[in-house]
């Protein structure tokens, strides 16, 4: 999760997952989760325990880019994939919110023809890909 310094400079840095619910939330209309729903992990071990954390918020969306924008903007916070807001949290763009809190996965897919054997160049950009984003190539196929 991340926001605008701005965003965070007039209306502060939540502390607990709670806290979520007295800020402008983004929303995205995507995959198999409950909309208006966060669902943050915290904890390890014995002590780990999951919320789900109604958010508000007077901006939504379908279009991750858009949603990243509008975090950009000072719109509000973002819950997005680390790997997607990674640029702009290394220039200080957005800062991190809840950084003790984990959120769901953001799975991706390589989609390919299995009625020949994998292609070289498929192969690279796959292992590329994993590589990058820190996954495990079993976890790609």
């Amino acid at each position: 999760m991340c926001g605008a310094s701005s965003y965070i400079a007039s209306r502060g840095l939540p502390v607990t997952a709670h806290d979520l619910t007295r800020h402008n939330c983004i929303g995205i209309r995507q995959g198999d989760e409950a909309y208006g729903v966060w669902r943050l992990t915290s904890g390890r071990g014995a002590s780990r325990k999951t919320e789900a954390v109604r958010i508000n918020g007077s901006l939504t969306t379908n279009d991750g880019e858009i949603a990243v924008k509008w975090a950009l903007e000072g719109h509000g916070i973002l819950m997005r994939a680390e790997w997607d807001i990674k640029p702009y949290l290394a220039d200080g763009s957005l800062v991190p919110v809840l950084p003790d809190h984990d959120t769901p996965n953001a799975d991706i897919f390589a989609v390919y023809s299995q009625r020949h054997q994998m292609s070289n160049r498929i192969r690279a950009f796959v292992d590329f890909i994993a590589r990058d984003l820190g996954g495990g190539v079993g976890e790609f196929m």
